[in-house]
């Protein structure tokens, strides 16, 4: 006997969960958002940069010359999709367009051999600008940053409830497909049923379908927010966002009325182990390494936020604003061993479906990845999604074959 009956049940919490939820609600499917204990949905969001990247992450090379050059073209535009999809289709759907404002993008190569990779993706094609700058590149479609995370996140739960989305609040510990239905065991003992399953947990995804552990690998990486009350002393600044070595570091500056905002994740390599495969959130991390990721902050980070925002210098900058440190975490992501994301069938007979592995773009890959999950549901395919990314691939010959190695 079942205690929730749900056309879609969705376990996770974060923007792609909340997507979707939110699209299939509005075609009048009963939808069960499933939401860790004393969590609420989009909390993972407040811990972020709280910015919809135009591009991938990591450099667009590293893909055309891991999966060739077509599947780099429809990773990078992936994002550019969901940035798009986003601002067009969700934002006036729970009233919040006013809250988030477009920002240039840049790609900054702090290195030789940064600035060779860029050169080398803009004749690629993979939508850089030239900037007269030595090393930096403008994306071709802007981010957009938002300016209240809370207000946002507010005004997105009470678009779920408004239509009629159930959020339960208890992890899921126990998953079952059959062909006529799934079955959800929650950790609070109550058991849902549901026509189709979406796994939108990350890294808690190996938790309920094992064979997952071995190809989401966790990576670690560092938030840092800055924050100055002294904005009413200089004219309105326009925001900026940007990736430097690499994507390793990520930047954005946003002013809200009196309130300055910076807000930076990286440098990973100066974590324990670079945070590559390790899950550090529940580790101790020395006062040393924050001391030293501060230390890159104010010598490497903090001159570019001056350069571009037209200051002469990183001290004039910090003089005027005195910003003062107001989150300092260690977040965890999950990326697939080969570095393509998951995106599809996720079960073995069609009832569970999933989506993960876009590394520090989850927000706008998640909302383009609701609309293809949304049509397989609906339409049984999807136009935009490229088979590469479908997890059958996890399940064939040659893996099986390999997967006791």
């Amino acid at each position: 006997m079942s205690d929730y009956q749900f056309d879609v049940a969705i376990v996770g919490s974060g923007p792609f969960a909340c997507f979707t939820a939110l699209l299939l609600a509005e075609q009048n499917m009963s939808v069960g958002l499933i939401t860790p204990e004393h969590s609420q949905p989009l909390d993972s969001f407040l811990n972020s940069l709280s910015a919809c990247w135009p591009t991938l992450n990591d450099p667009p090379t590293r893909a055309d010359v891991a999966h060739g050059h077509d599947v780099a073209l429809y990773l990078n535009d992936f994002c550019t999709q969901g940035v798009h999809f986003f601002k067009n289709k969700f934002l006036p759907l729970i009233n919040d367009s006013n809250n988030w404002i477009e920002s240039k993008c840049l790609r900054i190569g702090l290195k030789d051999f940064e600035k060779e990779e860029l050169l080398v993706a803009e004749k690629l094609g993979f939508s850089l600008i030239k900037t007269p700058e030595d090393g930096v590149y403008l994306d071709s479609t802007n981010s957009i940053l938002c300016k209240d995370k809370k207000i946002f996140q507010d005004n997105f739960i009470q678009t779920l409830e408004k239509n009629k989305v159930q959020i339960i609040q208890s992890s899921a510990i126990g998953l079952k497909e059959t062909q006529s239905k799934c079955f959800i065991d929650l950790n609070n003992k109550n058991k849902i049923e549901c026509e189709v399953v979406v796994l939108a947990n990350g890294l808690d995804i190996a938790k309920l379908i094992q064979r997952f552990e071995k190809y989401l690998i966790p990576m670690s990486d560092c938030l840092y927010e800055y924050e100055s009350n002294r904005g009413s002393d200089t004219p309105p600044m326009r925001p900026l966002s940007f990736r430097a070595s690499n994507g390793h570091i990520c930047g954005t500056f946003i002013q809200n009325n009196k309130n300055l905002f910076l807000r930076i994740s990286g440098p990973r390599f100066l974590l324990p182990g670079a945070g590559a495969g390790i899950n550090l959130t529940q580790t101790k991390i020395e006062d040393k390494t924050f001391k030293s990721i501060e230390k890159f902050h104010k010598e490497i980070i903090f001159p570019i936020f001056a350069k571009e925002l037209g200051f002469s210098s990183s001290e004039e900058f910090l003089n005027k604003f005195e910003f003062k440190i107001t989150t300092k975490k260690i977040l965890a992501d999950c990326y697939p061993c080969d570095e393509l994301p998951l995106l599809g069938e996720f079960g073995k007979l069609g009832k569970v479906l999933g989506n993960t592995g876009w590394l520090a773009t989850g927000f706008p890959a998640g909302a383009w990845a609701a609309k293809i999950i949304c049509d397989l549901i609906l339409n049984e395919k999807s136009s935009h999604l490229l088979p590469r990314l479908r997890p059958r691939r996890l399940q064939s010959a040659f893996i099986k074959k390999h997967e006791d190695l």
